[in-house]
């Protein structure tokens, strides 16, 4: 191209078409002057061409890192919806226990029933996302919706860590009560169900009061550790989400199945005029949920607290896809009222493994 200009240049010099002065060093001197200017041109394009091929190297090697991040969250995904249910299990079971709901048969043919007092936690893996945050400045400009989602995934993942150490601390207490008070505990993996040891340690889970002190003070600590559970699936659907929304194009509907497909469904839409209230189960802890405006209004969401008020509310914008703050917590079965222009427009019953889509 520079080759190009030059001949042009020179055919102009030979024909005298470069304005006066005519004077030899005029020429030679307007020559100067354009050759300058194509070399600059020629800079200018090759520093052009090199940001253009440095920028296709990066934005392949973030879409490489993208991929590995995506299989990051759904990886994370399982593992929680895999511990939520764990948790529903060992719920139902130290519920048949505490309230005297068991027999000495269930509780000798199933070990689950006698195994319920132990750590569990997500195994999950946040070094992707350590990476990208710590990258941000470099994301394109596509995928920097990404960034506050991202942070607010560490930010429940350093909760459920901390809400681990807590309860993790009752685990131990107990394991040593047992280590120090009952001596059938270095039998307790004997397989045959009439050994005596069996039998013994059937009797403590039936009977022994300071066993169920101890499950009812476990169980409440794992609830708040199912809060904080939620919390990080609900921070990887939405990066999912937000990740597929960029690179696929996806919408309302394709998101509905991303969610569904992850056992997330959509709460049950109900109308403003309905009179039925919030029957909160308030024993246990608020959790956090997914929720999309996919209208063009910026909408308000209100819910009732325990103490039977609207304290609650927050503003979504239009499209927008977020999670409900660590201030604005939402009891499973509370009634959402969706306002616009101050008026009740919509409302929607929480429930459990679902997240508000509003439509």
């Amino acid at each position: 191209m520079i080759k190009f200009f030059r001949h042009i240049r020179q055919n102009l010099l030979a024909e005298g078409k470069t304005g006066k002065p005519a004077l030899p060093a005029g020429r030679y001197f307007k020559y100067a002057i354009g050759e300058i200017i194509l070399v600059v041109i020629g800079i200018l394009i090759a520093l052009s061409l090199n940001n253009w091929n440095e920028k296709r190297s990066q934005d392949a090697n973030f879409d490489k890192l993208i991929d590995a991040f995506e299989n990051e969250i759904i990886e994370n995904i399982e593992e929680a919806n895999h511990e939520i249910e764990v948790y529903r299990e060992t719920q139902l079971k130290a519920s048949k226990i505490l309230s005297n709901k068991i027999s000495h048969k269930q509780l000798l043919e199933d070990r689950n029933f006698r195994s319920l007092i132990e750590m569990n936690r997500l195994d999950i893996n946040s070094d992707d996302i350590r990476s990208l945050v710590y990258r941000q400045e470099e994301f394109p400009e596509n995928f920097k919706v990404l960034i506050p989602h991202l942070k607010n995934y560490l930010k429940f993942e350093s909760r459920y860590n901390k809400n681990q150490l807590d309860y993790g601390k009752q685990v131990t207490e107990y394991e040593n009560y047992l280590i120090e008070t009952q001596p059938w505990y270095s039998s307790s993996y004997v397989k045959v169900v009439d050994s005596i040891a069996i039998n013994e340690q059937v009797e403590f889970y039936l009977k022994n009061p300071i066993y169920k002190n101890y499950l009812s003070n476990y169980i409440y600590g794992y609830s708040y550790s199912l809060r904080e559970m939620i919390g990080v699936r609900s921070a990887c659907l939405v990066i999912l989400a937000e990740i597929k929304r960029v690179r696929e194009k996806i919408n309302t509907e394709d998101i509905n199945e991303l969610f569904s497909k992850y056992n997330v469904t959509p709460y049950s839409e109900k109308t403003c005029n309905e009179s039925k209230e919030s029957i909160s189960n308030f024993d246990e802890p608020a959790t956090y949920i997914p929720i999309l405006n996919s209208t063009n209004n910026i909408v308000s969401i209100q819910w009732k607290d325990d103490d039977n008020t609207f304290k609650n509310k927050i503003q979504i914008k239009p499209g927008e896809l977020t999670i409900n703050p660590v201030s604005k917590r939402l009891q499973e079965n509370s009634i959402l009222e969706i306002i616009f222009h101050g008026e009740c427009i919509k409302k929607y019953q929480a429930k459990t493994n679902g997240y508000l889509l509003i439509q």
